[in-house]
């Protein structure tokens, strides 16, 4: 599957180098504050200042890079801009315990092998406040840096720019423990967590990217609150455990490769109360859990207008589908590779094309849902046909299987007590 191929893409990606600076030892004395104002060397003042201290930008253009090397806080004033010059990564924090709010940060280089970098964060307890970044090739980059914070900032790309030409919002590698909360991205590769654990994605708004969240070798990891509109994949879920998904608004991930949630050889997922609209696949499942004493529970969530509500591919060994709704979507489930729903628990939900009845007026259908599929079933076994996956031919197909029933395929799930009424939680 494309999507897929996205994730297996970065499974190759090198590790980034960790931060190590060797600066200037800061000045004994009491913290103090200190305004630069723009045209004047801002790492200059930086290194006048005792650690504690606080450094504010005034209004205007400062020149980069700067290079935080002592705990403090470093702020910008109304109309304060730090700019790369087009050279490199603008700001470097490579001090614990240190704040940087209300910046411009823009200019960077953008040499993918150099990681160029609008913010680079390696150490710990950084928080970065209310920060606007663009015109870079990597907006905020943490190595190895945790119990961070990333909050209320802007991360802006280009909509012109092809994927492979952007680099990624923000990214967090071998890091721990932050928040990632209330940022707004536009047009940027992806948001990624790679072999960090502990993180909590809260309440942000990513549109017109790659991966919303990509998540990999990453566990005990929460993506909740997000708004995620019109990606290619809102979140994909690699090779990890303990990942809870709440909450999370994804809309029109399309193409070949759209996918709203997808997880491949994960275990212990969590996915509640999440809205998945208009999306190529709602949810994604490969092996996932992949192991016989995994578990992976969808409860509550609305999987609505998607062009397949649930694609599963490889075998799934466990797990529950309990109190969702799968409404309109063109088709309820499809498969890869002649796989089923294997030993997943599936029931209560409530399906729109349920056509059955509840005669004792206890809430539930008296009869099984079964979602079938001849079309899908026949891609399924010629992936080559894909292409013709929404249109007029293969949705006769499925409408021959309706009026010949010898030619049904097995189905591909199964509610045994399906829902005649949802109301979202």
């Amino acid at each position: 599957m494309a999507a897929l191929a996205l994730g297996e893409e970065k499974h190759e990606a090198t590790a980034p180098e960790p931060v190590a600076v060797t600066g200037v030892e800061a000045p004994e004395g009491p913290p103090r504050t200190l305004r630069v104002e723009a045209g004047h060397d801002a790492q200059a003042a930086l290194r006048s200042l005792p650690a504690g201290s606080t450094l504010v930008f005034g209004p205007g253009v400062h020149t980069g890079p700067v290079v935080v090397d002592r705990p403090m806080v470093v702020a910008g004033e109304p109309g304060a801009v730090l700019d790369g010059a087009g050279r490199g990564t603008v700001l470097v924090v490579a001090a614990p315990d240190v704040t940087v709010r209300d910046l411009a940060i823009r200019g960077g280089g953008h040499l993918s092998q150099d990681d160029d970098s609008g913010v680079v964060v390696g150490a710990d307890r950084v928080r970065l406040e209310r920060l606007t970044v663009e015109d870079v090739y990597l907006g905020i980059d943490f190595r190895m840096a945790s119990h961070g914070t990333v909050r209320d900032c802007r991360i802006l790309g280009s909509a012109e720019a092809a994927f492979g030409r952007r680099g990624d919002a923000i990214r967090l590698w071998e890091s721990n423990h932050n928040e990632v909360r209330g940022n707004i991205v536009r047009d940027t590769r992806d948001l990624v967590v790679w072999y960090s654990s502990g993180n909590h994605i809260v309440d942000n708004e990513v549109t017109g990217s790659r991966y919303a969240t990509h998540l990999m070798h990453s566990d005990d990891n929460t993506v909740q609150g997000n708004r995620f509109h019109d990606n290619v994949v809102g979140v994909f879920v690699m090779y990890s455990s303990g990942i809870r998904l709440l909450g999370n608004e994804v809309v029109g991930s399309l193409g070949p490769a759209g996918v709203g949630l997808g997880f491949k050889e994960s275990n212990a997922v969590e996915v509640v109360g999440n809205v998945l609209v208009r999306n190529t696949s709602g949810i994604f499942l490969d092996t996932t859990p992949h192991r016989l004493d995994g578990t992976a529970t969808f409860r509550d969530n609305l999987i609505a207008a998607n062009d397949v509500g649930l694609r599963l591919h490889g075998p799934q060994y466990g797990g529950e589908i309990v109190g969702n709704a799968f409404q309109a979507n063109r088709s309820t489930a499809a498969v890869d590779g002649g796989v089923d729903s294997g030993k997943y628990t599936i029931r209560n939900n409530h399906w729109s094309d349920y056509a059955g009845y509840d005669l004792d007026g206890d809430g539930w259908g008296d009869i099984p849902y079964e979602a079938r599929s001849l079309a899908g079933d026949v891609v399924s076994r010629h992936p080559s046909l894909r292409f013709f996956s929404g249109s007029a031919a293969l949705a006769l197909v499925d409408l021959f299987a309706d009026a010949f029933p010898m030619f049904r395929p097995s189905p591909i799930l199964v509610d045994a007590a399906p829902a005649l009424r949802w109301e979202r939680p």
